[in-house]
């Protein structure tokens, strides 16, 4: 397996709040102190700059999606430039790839590659940018493993599988997205990772965009670990996204309103949690939904915040 010793940081923020039921203890996984990365370019620095409510989001290191903007031509450079600065801020990168064809099958954050070659070429891009990175922290296609079968999306474990494979030689921490607790089953999702090649990789990741806690989160992820084990994967090991979920589960998942944002950003070591991280960037809303536009949205930013509705700056 890939997994060896992971980096780790314990990231202080000011107004970050503590998720629901959440008490930041996990047997066998212990902090070290190292920095994760902070994107200058990030929507939420640049909305900071203008108003400083929003100043706790912007302070917090989180991921770095890339997505259409970044095609097949330009995601080595796309990536590269990325790299460089989390090395020049001696930080750990953290990097989302959210480009397979029909991503999302048509709803809210529809898009991805045309075609299945665009793609091979997109993650060979990736790939040559990412080679001798072994701090990097890579969360491969959000939904897509959870998603298989669910619209006209091609070959999509076998591109699963070849992403996998390709990127899983740069030495990069490469983890494969799992849904969350209440979309499959443990043994069913052990059994997609196991066809895609988890073996080869990290681990995976949960709660991507959504907003389950913490503590669940965990107990199914160790679930999975259980079920990888019975199909012949051992050590598997997970990341958490736990931007968003300090108000707990919600019923909607396009920008509901009952959502606030989770703990400050945690890696670990020791244990086969290797991070609790803000993937998804909050006040990035998940679509044109409840009147928001798709990109930044001032008013989900200071919902998340629990500050809507309050005036001055």
């Amino acid at each position: 397996m890939a997994a060896g010793a992971v980096l780790a940081a314990a990231v202080s923020v000011a107004c970050v709040g503590p998720a629901a039921s959440d008490d930041h203890t996990f047997a066998g996984s212990t902090p070290v102190d190292t920095a994760l990365y902070n994107d200058p370019n990030l929507l939420a620095r640049a909305a900071a700059r203008q108003d400083h409510r929003f100043d706790s989001i912007a302070k917090t290191p989180q991921a770095k999606w890339f997505t259409d903007w970044s095609t097949a031509d330009t995601a080595q450079n796309d990536v590269a430039r990325y790299l460089a600065g989390a090395d020049a801020a001696n930080a750990v990168p953290t990097v989302v790839l959210y480009r397979i064809p029909e991503r999302d099958c048509g709803s809210w954050s529809s898009g991805g590659a045309a075609d299945e070659q665009e793609y091979k070429k997109w993650i060979d891009g990736v790939a040559a940018a990412l080679k001798g990175h072994k701090e990097a922290i890579v969360i491969l296609e959000p939904d897509a493993l959870p998603e298989v079968g669910q619209c006209d999306q091609g070959d999509r474990v076998g591109m699963l599988r070849d992403a996998v494979d390709v990127l899983s030689r740069t030495g990069a921490r490469i983890y494969i997205d799992a849904g969350h607790e209440n979309w499959w089953s443990a043994a069913q999702i052990a059994e997609r990772l196991k066809k895609v090649g988890v073996d080869k990789v990290a681990g995976f990741s949960l709660n991507v965009s959504n907003f389950y806690t913490t503590n669940g989160e965990v107990r199914y992820a160790e679930n999975v670990r259980s079920q990888l084990s019975q199909l012949g994967v051992s050590n598997a090991h997970f990341v958490i996204d736990i931007s968003r979920n300090g108000g707990g589960p919600q019923s909607d998942t396009c920008n509901p309103p009952g959502a606030r944002l989770g703990h400050a950003p945690q890696l670990f070591e020791g244990g086969a949690l290797d991070g609790l991280l803000w993937v998804k960037n909050p006040g990035e809303t998940d679509g044109p939904c409840r009147g928001a536009p798709a990109g930044w949205s001032a008013q989900e930013a200071l919902r998340l915040l629990g500050q809507l509705g309050q005036a001055g700056r």
